[in-house]
């Protein structure tokens, strides 16, 4: 399988639309962000950080139960963190 990678202003909602669109169509395929994804992220920064090839970020977010059961849903990162920020 061939990957791309987009770049785009989250700002842009033509941008934004566009892909979505693109998306729904079926020909391509979004990674889903799932908890357990996250998780593994995360062990791979700890690593990093262990070697000292990179500083640890300084913010860190917790997810609520709530959360996690949206992420292992398949639902987009987007609209995990506007559910974030309005709360």
């Amino acid at each position: 399988m061939e990957s791309i990678t987009l770049k785009y202003s989250k700002n842009s909602v033509l941008a934004r639309r566009t892909i979505e669109y693109i998306l729904s169509l079926g020909v391509f395929e979004s990674d889903k962000l799932t908890y357990e994804k996250i998780g593994n992220l995360k062990a791979e920064q700890d690593r990093l950080v262990a070697e000292g090839k990179m500083q640890k970020p300084e913010m860190i977010v917790g997810f609520t139960p709530e959360e996690i059961k949206m992420f292992d849903n398949g639902i987009p990162m987007e609209t995990v963190f506007k559910h974030l920020t309005e709360h």
